[in-house]
């Protein structure tokens, strides 16, 4: 039997509503924006959300599985990709997120105080090494706190739960 998010990422599973990955990466940025139970599925963690019960966990098995599978990859690394651009950056052929200057009202989005948006890139960047994307993650944590801080949107605590996301051991509670 297959973990639900081994079928989300590596097969054709879809969350509560029916949405695939594909669904989700091709969501608009309004989309992203107002449904505020897709992140989960999205960037899915070892821990349980108290917004959304119902999604997929990863346990030890499942990130095994995520890190070797071709298509897992794939998806997750067209997520990145896709939740960079909903933030303002492109992911550069270095794999480095820089600024989009087409995308500045997506970062404008996001640059308020105690923005919701602040807790899914601390998701974000606690998955993407779940799946094994340790440089993504490196990355778009170094572009998302060059942006927060120019901006001062973003707390000294927001700021220290980004840098725990990302230097924390995968599995060890975030908080």
């Amino acid at each position: 039997m297959t973990s639900r998010v081994v079928d989300f990422y590596c097969h054709d599973g879809t969350d509560s509503h029916g949405r695939s990955v594909l669904d989700m990466i091709a969501m608009t940025d309004r989309e992203l924006e107002s449904h505020h139970d897709i992140i989960q599925w999205m960037f899915p963690l070892h821990e349980t959300s108290s917004v959304n019960p119902d999604c997929p966990l990863v346990d030890e098995h499942s990130a095994h599985v995520l890190r070797e599978n071709i298509d897992a990859q794939q998806r997750m690394h067209e997520m990145i990709t896709r939740f960079g651009r909903f933030l303002g950056f492109e992911l550069d052929e270095e794999g480095q997120f820089v600024p989009d200057p087409s995308l500045a009202a997506n970062r404008d989005a996001w640059h308020s105080p105690m923005n919701h948006n602040h807790l899914r890139i601390t998701r974000a960047i606690r998955s993407m090494r779940l799946f094994g994307f340790e440089s993504e993650a490196r990355a778009f944590y170094d572009a998302v706190s060059q942006s927060a801080i120019q901006s001062q949107c973003a707390t000294e605590r927001t700021l220290a739960y980004w840098k725990q996301a990302l230097e924390d051991p995968v599995f060890a509670p975030i908080g």
